[in-house]
């Protein structure tokens, strides 16, 4: 029996499930919610710039033997001798530092690609997380001496600090009562060493750790039921995602080897980043670590994953040459690809 033309159309499209362009129309950037991006941004010319001293830094470090291996962008602190070096292995430069080729703390308007600097946040700056209003936002800056968390309030373009020392405290998220969930280094330690800690209700009081450490970090809050998700290096560098409760005495659980996980908003999701034949790539997992699954099927190195709001999309960072940070998208099923930015850098986005 001959197929009609719609049978026909979608048998297709079945036989064509890599193109996926008739089953899964191309995503138009009206599609895209209007919730800003945070980003770390740099302008096309400190981009360049910086890729052509870090493809001179790869190089010389191949002459001397070493080979030109990416550092991981959330590496951890058991193995490093400074500050300087695990914060150059979390963000690829540390936060605050200056210099024309840092980038800046920013917000990209994702329907129309423009760019807004936050002035008030030092060069360098790292965004962490939204608040749940998304009147806040979270992010790591240096002061010189160390690293520790900030704020800013949207419509009065305040920042205020959140955190302060003798402890380095370089990443966080806000969980559910007003906590917050952060990352503690002791820069005395040696090696140095990191846990997760959280705040008292409100975000106020003395922090409370609820993981052991050493090599904590990465951590990513649900806004409902208290859960952090966060990485832990293991022996030999390798990277496994723990759970664990802000407000439980459970012990937290080991749920898969991968790195940079980050919840979905309503909790029922964990966005993160595994290794496939040696590059890394897209993977989404429940809670509880069952249903497992890749997030499409890129061709570029993945990293840094953010997921919308309305949950639809998941943002990340990959570029066509190694040495660049850009921003691509696609559905949270796989499905649809394209570029959300490409004029300059845009890297560690938070959605």
């Amino acid at each position: 029996m001959r197929a009609s033309k719609p049978i026909a159309g979608w048998l297709a499209c079945a036989l064509l499930v890599a193109a996926a362009g008739c089953r899964h129309p191309r995503i138009s950037q009206a599609d895209l919610p209007e919730a800003l991006v945070a980003i770390h941004y740099r302008t096309p010319e400190e981009a360049r710039l910086h890729a052509e001293d870090r493809e001179a830094a790869a190089q010389a470090e191949a002459r001397r033997g070493r080979g030109s291996r990416e550092v991981s962008s959330n590496a951890g602190v058991a193995h490093t001798d400074d500050l300087g070096a695990y914060l150059g292995g979390m963000f690829g430069a540390a936060p605050g530092v200056g210099g024309s080729q840092s980038g800046r703390l920013a917000l990209l308007d994702p329907r129309t690609g423009d760019v807004a600097v936050v002035g008030e946040a030092l060069r360098g700056s790292i965004p962490l997380a939204w608040s749940a209003d998304r009147q806040r936002l979270l992010f790591a800056q240096s002061g010189g001496a160390d690293v520790q968390l900030w704020e800013l309030r949207r419509g009065s373009d305040t920042v205020r600090p959140v955190t302060r020392g003798p402890l380095a405290h370089t990443q966080g998220c806000y969980g559910p009562d007003g906590r917050i969930a952060v990352v503690e280094v002791d820069v005395r330690a040696k090696p140095r060493r990191s846990w997760i800690a959280v705040s008292a209700e409100g975000g106020g009081g003395p922090l409370t750790p609820i993981s052991p450490g050493p090599s904590d970090h990465s951590p990513t809050c649900t806004r409902h039921g208290g859960t952090v998700a966060y990485v832990r290096e293991a022996e030999r560098g390798r990277e496994q995602i723990w759970l664990a409760q802000l407000s439980s005495a459970a012990e937290p659980r080991m749920l898969t080897s991968g790195s940079q996980p980050r919840l979905s908003p309503g909790g029922d999701w964990i966005v993160f980043v595994a290794p496939v034949q040696g590059t890394r790539r897209l993977w989404r997992m429940r809670p509880d670590g069952t249903a497992r699954a890749p997030i499409g099927r890129g061709v570029r190195e993945e990293s840094n994953p953010a997921i919308s709001p309305d949950g639809r999309f998941v943002a990340y960072v990959a570029a066509e040459t190694e040495f660049r940070r850009q921003l691509y998208l696609r559905r949270f099923d796989g499905s649809g690809e394209r570029i959300l930015f490409a004029d300059g850098d845009g890297d560690f986005p938070v959605w």
